[in-house]
């Protein structure tokens, strides 16, 4: 969509609003939502993403890149505005957006009662989940088939405050008596142990899985159910409807046209995103 159709849309969209609301009414629909226009005049997108979760948005060469990164350009370009990608942690994310440091948060942001309380959150457009992941030999050998196997074994995960929570009270814990996690500060690390055999098994998000044995060919093989399963949403400041809905529709809009197919199946191997089938 080019930038003078976007704007004819725009437009139509201000008109109708208008029209069909009272002064009254208008702050309660947010007819004085400002946040679609405020980046169309700055002429940039600000999207906050996590650069420690591969293929979602990591660094390469020193630069951004991954699924989120490209799905960010494609809205940015039916803008016709300049995209700016920021490194955010999941322990400043939050600040960084309601300090309007960014303009979303990108990169597994889970799509939950409590979230949709406290943000305005885009259609989910991926799932994902966290499973246990084990290696299997050059034979084809797989040593562990189930939960009970990793008795007392040596567990990794990433030392993320959530994650930790889920699998310690998980099955793969639950009266068990297994030792404490492993935990590590970065995928790659983690990743790292479990292929040199530090670790007899890691937990995992399901969605990196899919990229390592697809596109990296690792010989990672998933045991046992998914810890838990969850949706992905872009999170926007609560008041910032209009500039939520335009990315719903350009969302919409890309996987009609085989956009996000294509994305994902660069990041993926396959065609993950739920956009528009469910």
């Amino acid at each position: 969509m080019k930038i003078k159709s976007f704007f004819g849309i725009f437009l139509l969209l201000t008109v109708f609003s208008a029209l069909s609301c009272t002064n009254h009414q208008a702050e309660s629909k947010g007819i004085n939502d400002s946040s679609l226009a405020r980046i169309i005049v700055r002429k940039e997108l600000i999207v906050g993403v996590d650069p420690t979760v591969p293929p979602l948005s990591f660094y390469s060469n020193g630069k951004l890149v991954g699924y989120e990164v490209d799905i960010a350009q494609a809205i940015a370009d039916k803008l016709g505005i300049q995209l700016r990608i920021e490194a955010v942690s999941t322990s400043d994310r939050i600040s960084e957006l309601e300090n309007r440091a960014i303009d979303y948060i990108a990169s597994g942001f889970i799509n939950n009662k409590a979230n949709a309380e406290r943000f305005s959150l885009s259609t989910p457009y991926l799932r994902d989940a966290l499973i246990v992941v084990v290696y299997q030999n050059f034979t084809g050998e797989i040593p562990f088939q189930q939960f009970s196997d990793l008795r007392n074994r040596r567990i990794g995960m990433l030392s993320d405050q959530e994650i930790v929570e889920i699998a310690t009270h998980s099955p793969l814990y639950i009266n068990n008596g297994r030792r404490n996690p492993y935990l590590y500060s970065r995928l790659e690390k983690l990743l790292n142990a479990l292929d040199t055999e530090q670790l007899d098994a890691i937990v995992m998000n399901l969605l990196t899985f899919y990229s390592k044995i697809t596109i990296e060919k690792k010989r990672y093989r998933a045991i046992g159910d998914p810890l838990i399963s969850t949706a992905y949403s872009y999170a926007f400041r609560k008041e910032d409807k209009e500039l939520t809905e335009t990315v719903n529709m350009f969302l919409a809009d890309m996987a009609r046209d085989g956009t996000l197919k294509k994305i994902s199946e660069k990041w993926f191997g396959i065609d993950v995103s739920i956009v528009g089938k469910y």
